[in-house]
């Protein structure tokens, strides 16, 4: 528990001076300006007060218990007083300095000599070089912290890899009135860890909503755990920043040159439940949104504006973001037909029109409240000046406290009307700038409605043949190496993913025989390890009809492939499938990820490619499917009939399930496979596997 890190009762500062400059100072300060409710001891060893307060020259010389010691001292003296903490028995220090790994190895060093000592002593590490955390529990109100914005009571809380970004957040609420719950932001994270806190926060009952800032997720499989516990209680926000690799590693599978960190990130995400976003305003937006607003129990939005143009902006911002616009029950239009004036568009959106007063926009949202046909609503409300705009904000402002439906606002309004905005806000309506950012928010908000709703998931096994697979892996275990198609497409069956019909050959002389096992049309590819793209080099011959057609190709590539000395798959020749692609790959830390999207040569210039974690559920599968953009196709276009999609969503589950049964598998391709009609299947035509030493 982390209680006494986020609730001490007893704060010491080791490092505070008189020096206003000084980040002890700063946090001594900080603690009183917000009147923290327990006891203060700074200690400094030159002077006998800081303030108005004695000051100790250890920590051992303070008579009381001390829950929690910031420390902000020159990082060779940290070792010692945290000997000195230990033994007085401190449970947590935050640790400000700065000088630790992020400096090199001797830092490192360092900062594995503190964890052990604090370890020692039954103490824990928070930081170091880290800005330190703050509840703002009124019956707490520790603001153990050296930043600037002020703290109000509020129940979003934050936790921050970066402290810039923490206080970027934190500025952002609070230049709209909005407070904070907990607060922290963490360093280097050598002992007390992110997962944690996130942890910490969901058992947190004033907290509606968390709000995380990531470089790296230091221990990915942690957060995955921790986070699928806490979503389904409230939302966790998260903003994932270093979208870029640090270098493309040399992978040879399209599923490895298109999984990064961030893909890895984003399969986290989903599987767990977590919001991404890629700005820190849409999160902040959304954050707010949340802290204050029901969720949505569905996703059909209703608008309502007093001016055209803005109204059509979130229109167009609702639908993009995979809102539908809701339709007005017969009984509601009844209403809003006796109550508006006559120049108003009943439909969706809801012009009241300019000249509506309370009673015309007020009773609107009431009536569009009461209508069963509706999850949410979205107001765009201009401060005309002929009609009685602070009567409209009380109005709203009722409603607002009483409604369970979730309602977001755009006020178009200049500092005359900031009475407006207060009264709004007050009632717990977010306020906003734009249409399409209330639009965003609302997205966000029905998106985690649909994750909270949703079933646990039900992981199918299938029974396998992995005595076989085990088989033929031990033959290449050992290397770092792509194996013959012929041996995936084996481990491929084992696994009961079905594959075309091929033989592996080495001479000429034994395609006659080839082909008397497998009829024309035929295909030959040549198959070494060295050749990646065999398409790109022209190492594959379709649709070959006669022997006078295959002899040939097999010249030619014999040829042109000399120093490679390959192998050859002679294989059926297949028509009619739409082509998609599927693929695994090796993780660290966390399982493999999973790959679908539309299959062929273009697969990484286009990249309509789905992700997620293994392992797999069919409602996975189905979502990955649909999910990419040439869905429709798959589904069927212009008459033609829709693709076998339960074969691809079972393949995709056997595929995942052999990734996670053999962790030596490093990366995999299967494209492209070909998908048949609905009740044909789907079967693999090509397929790459990269073994690595487990």
């Amino acid at each position: 528990m982390l209680d006494a890190l986020f609730k001490p009762k007893s704060v010491a500062i080791i490092g505070a001076s008189n020096n206003p400059l000084s980040i002890g100072h700063i946090v001594m300060q900080n603690l009183l300006d917000h009147n923290y409710k327990g006891p203060i001891y700074p200690v400094n060893p030159k002077s006998k007060f800081i303030k108005s307060f004695r000051a100790y020259p250890s920590v051992t010389d303070i008579p009381d218990e001390i829950d929690l010691v910031n420390i902000s001292i020159k990082n060779t003296l940290v070792p010692y007083v945290l000997e000195e903490c230990g033994k007085k028995g401190v449970k947590f220090a935050i640790v400000h300095t700065a000088g630790f790994k992020e400096v090199g190895a001797e830092g490192l060093r360092l900062e594995k000599e503190i964890v052990e000592i604090a370890h020692k002593h039954g103490m824990r590490i928070y930081g170091p070089n880290s800005q330190g955390v703050q509840n703002s529990d009124p019956e707490i109100s520790v603001y153990a912290n050296f930043t600037f914005v002020p703290m109000s009571p509020g129940n979003i809380s934050i936790v921050a890899q970066s402290g810039g970004v923490g206080e970027t957040l934190k500025l952002h609420l609070y230049r709209v009135g909005k407070g904070i719950r907990m607060y922290s932001s963490f360093g280097n994270e050598a002992d007390v860890s992110m997962n944690e806190i996130i942890d910490y926060y969901g058992q947190d009952e004033e907290t509606k909503v968390i709000m995380v800032h990531i470089e790296t997720l230091k221990d990915p499989s942690g957060f995955l755990e921790v986070a699928s516990r806490v979503t389904p209680k409230k939302p966790i926000l998260a903003l994932k920043t270093g979208r870029t690799s640090e270098g493309t590693k040399a992978v040879a599978s399209h599923t490895g040159a298109l999984v990064e960190q961030e893909t890895i990130a984003d399969a986290i995400f989903k599987k767990s439940g977590v919001l991404r976003f890629d700005t820190q305003e849409d999160m902040v937006d959304a954050a707010i949104a949340f802290s204050s607003q029901p969720v949505p129990k569905g996703d059909r939005v209703v608008i309502v504006t007093n001016t055209g143009g803005p109204a059509i902006i979130g229109v167009d911002e609702c639908i993009s973001a995979g809102l539908k616009l809701a339709e007005l029950s017969s009984k509601t239009k009844d209403t809003l037909g006796k109550l508006v004036f006559k120049e108003a568009t009943i439909s969706n959106p809801v012009d009241v029109v300019a000249t509506a007063g309370p009673e015309q926009y007020g009773g609107t949202v009431e009536a569009l409240l009461k209508d069963p046909n509706i999850n949410s609503l979205l107001l765009v409300f201009v401060t005309a000046p002929f009609v009685d705009c602070e009567g409209i904000a009380q109005k709203l402002g009722e409603i607002g406290k009483a409604s369970k439906k979730p309602i977001v606002c755009q006020v178009i309004t200049i500092e005359k009307w900031a009475e407006v905005i207060r009264i709004i806000r007050e009632s717990g309506i977010p306020v906003y700038d734009f249409a399409e950012t209330a639009a965003r928010a609302l997205s966000s908000m029905t998106e985690y409605g649909k994750i909270a709703q949703r079933k646990a998931p039900l992981y199918k096994e299938y029974d396998v043949n992995k005595t076989g697979t085990e088989k033929i892996l031990s033959q290449h275990r050992g290397k770092e190496k792509f194996l013959p198609q012929d041996d995936v497409f084996k481990i491929l069956r084992c696994y009961g993913i079905p594959t075309v019909k091929s033989m592996r050959i080495k001479k000429k002389a034994e395609l006659d025989s080839a082909t008397l096992k497998i009829k024309y049309p035929l295909v030959l590819k040549v198959d070494a390890e060295e050749i990646i793209h065999k398409t790109e080099v022209g190492g594959v011959s379709l649709n070959l009809k006669d022997n006078a057609s295959l002899q040939a190709a097999f010249n030619r590539m014999a040829e042109k492939f000399e120093k490679e000395k390959p192998g050859f798959i002679l294989q059926e020749h297949l028509e009619g499938g739409k082509e998609v692609i599927m693929g695994a790959k090796k993780n660290e830390g966390v399982q493999p990820t999973l790959m679908f999207g539309l299959g062929g040569i273009f697969v990484e210039v286009i990249k309509d490619v789905q992700f997620r974690l293994a392992p797999l559920s069919r409602e996975d599968t189905l979502e990955m499917i649909h999910s990419i953009k040439g869905h429709p196709i798959l589904e069927g276009v212009r008459g033609e009939k829709g693709v076998d999609i339960d074969a691809l969503a079972e393949i995709l589950i056997r595929l995942s399930q052999l990734a996670t049964d053999f962790p030596e598998i490093d990366e995999m391709d299967l494209n492209p496979v070909f998908a048949f009609e609905k009740g044909k299947g789907a079967k693999v035509v090509d397929a790459r596997l990269k073994i690595v030493r487990a």
